[in-house]
């Protein structure tokens, strides 16, 4: 098999002949109820093991190993000898041909099935099966509906279903020694294996399904998890985005909805405190997932966007739905709201930087389906580094920032200008204008012309 060299670190001749095998990259997510803590590991799943990886900061700053998920990839490792937790350090990794990391493949019909799993000593039934086919709804609230919504219906998930409760083989105790709390992912492995055993009697997995939600009946460990298995169900073998959800998880349509989205190999979002919660950025589904969110009825509180470098990312916007910024540029452009699935003006505005980050600006409007509880209605300014656990924080003008994005400090209104301390890039936002904002925006050759060099 080819190779296509992504990243190739030079090394001494003393490990040319390090161990490098072949696998898909599993990047997983463990969410904590309290939303205090979080748990990021990735691993590489071959024909026979599941490896965890360790990888230095540095390396990750290089090659931000979420974009990878799901991904066919050679893994070279520094040495034949397992770390701590049998995790292995990567010294060097490779898409396989025919593998790419822009636009992450997420396009078009994405169906799901949700597996309702019950531990054999746990009889509670928490919501019936109805509850759980119409989540998928193309309603209101229903996730079908949602995601063709944050996507420009790019995606949807029509088709997906759910199956009624089965019995799992083992008690809770068997796979989960401290319900409720630890933050071992071993737990994860086998409960894909017997929920979807336990469930295959009732499912045609070679139905084109591309994720499993997987719903159980009583807590996990610390979390709700999101993440993938590569698994062979029903002769289908492929890359599955899977969730692992607890109740207090399925009681939120927008805990599903971020857990969901790590299984498409998003990564958190964060606020600019620098502190290790990120769950502090409330425009953002994929970080405070229910903060500042619509509360429905039935499905508790609903996903709100996801910001649009992960939109960027996933190919549901590109250049062309946007305005990149040149440092040349004086202008004046449009940009409308967020939720509008179609419009004549910009979507986002785009701005690189001489360090490699970029900055992603947006419009959000308190109002909507999902997004009339957001804190307020401004442009919202993402700064992304890809390198981050969290690559996109949300710009605040206060100093310090505030502990939970939702202060008048990250929303940019009329009047006010964000001058970017890399390069010095200017975002004026002159009015608010039907279905948007008017904002300036002044590139860094025209700010030194205008102070008087040339």
């Amino acid at each position: 098999m080819k190779f296509i060299p992504v990243l190739l670190l030079l090394v001494s001749s003393a490990v040319i002949a390090a161990e490098r095998s072949e696998g898909v990259l599993i990047y997983e997510v463990g969410d904590t109820e309290d939303r205090s803590m979080s748990y990021e590991n990735f691993y590489l799943q071959t024909k026979d093991s599941l490896i965890p990886l360790n990888a230095s900061q540095a390396f990750k700053e290089r090659m931000p190993l979420h974009a990878w998920s799901g991904k066919q990839i050679s893994v070279t490792f520094k040495d034949t000898v397992a770390l701590s937790g049998n995790q292995r350090d990567i010294l060097a990794i490779e898409l396989l041909e025919g593998e790419s990391l822009r636009g992450g493949g997420v396009s078009g019909s994405q169906k799901w099935i949700s597996l309702l799993c019950k531990f054999s000593d746990k009889p509670a039934e928490q919501e019936n099966l109805t509850y759980f086919q119409e989540m998928y709804a193309n309603d209101p609230a229903g996730l079908d509906h949602y995601w063709r919504e944050v996507s420009y219906n790019e995606v949807n998930v029509a088709g997906s279903i759910a199956v009624d409760w089965v019995d799992l083989p083992s008690p809770q105790s068997s796979y989960i020694p401290n319900p409720g709390s630890g933050n071992s992912s071993s737990i994860l492995g086998p409960l894909f294996e017997d929920c979807t055993a336990a469930a295959d009697p009732f499912v045609d997995f070679t139905d084109g399904y591309v994720g499993i939600n997987m719903m159980f009946n009583d807590s996990l460990n610390c979390c709700a998890w999101g993440g993938g298995r590569s698994a062979s169900l029903d002769g289908q073998s492929q890359f599955w985005r899977v969730t692992w959800n607890p109740p207090w998880a399925f009681a939120n349509a927008a805990v599903i909805a971020h857990e969901m989205g790590h299984g498409m190999g998003l990564p958190h979002t964060n606020n600019s405190d620098e502190d290790d919660n990120p769950y502090d950025n409330h425009w953002d589904v994929m970080s405070a997932a229910t903060g500042s969110a619509v509360n429905d009825s039935v499905y508790g509180r609903l996903g709100k966007h996801i910001n649009m470098y992960h939109k960027y990312r996933l190919g549901w916007v590109d250049d062309v739905d946007g305005y990149t910024v040149q440092p040349d540029d004086d202008l004046i452009k449009r940009i409308n709201w967020t939720a509008l699935t179609t419009t004549a003006n910009e979507k986002f505005i785009r701005i690189p930087l001489s360090d490699g980050s970029s900055y992603f600006i947006e419009a959000r409007q308190e109002s909507g389906q999902y997004e009339s509880n957001l804190a307020g209605t401004a442009v919202i300014i993402h700064h992304v580094v890809s390198g981050r656990s969290e690559p996109a924080w949300v710009v605040d003008a206060d100093n310090p920032p505030a502990n939970t994005a939702n202060t008048e400090g990250v929303m940019w209104k009329p009047g006010e200008t964000f001058v970017d301390p890399i390069d010095g890039y200017q975002v004026e936002i002159i009015e608010q204008v039907t279905n948007g904002f008017r904002v300036r925006l002044t590139g860094i050759s025209d700010i030194i012309f205008r102070n008087g060099f040339q």
